[in-house]
């Protein structure tokens, strides 16, 4: 049995719009990466170039819980416009409870 999946051009998602949010927009940076807020806690973000933004640098809080969903949210972030790459810190020895998540996301498309 064939299965169809609807193919979203980058330009309707709203991870293009990540390029154009001013700093600090915490509910902004979380819709357009399409996550819940409660799935983590931006500690940290900047937008990096002049005129057109380059790179955004995150760190995130990642509750034990949801660090494979957020992860496997953030690299499907990745095509033709968008590279995103991540890495993990845990936090809580022997049994991490929480993970500090730094991202970056730059824009392939130009």
């Amino acid at each position: 049995m064939a299965t169809t999946r609807k193919i979203t051009s980058n330009a309707n998602r709203g991870s293009a719009k990540l390029f154009a949010l001013k700093p600090h927009d915490h509910a902004g940076i979380a819709k357009a990466l399409g996550m819940a807020r409660s799935d983590y806690e931006v500690k940290w973000w900047w937008k990096y170039g002049q005129p057109a933004i380059d790179l955004i640098q995150a760190q995130l809080e990642v509750n034990a819980k949801q660090l494979g969903p957020v992860v496997s949210q953030l690299m499907r972030l990745n095509g033709p416009t968008l590279q995103v790459s991540a890495s993990c810190f845990p936090y809580g020895i022997p049994v991490p409870e929480w993970f500090r998540l730094e991202v970056n996301i730059r824009n392939a498309g130009r």
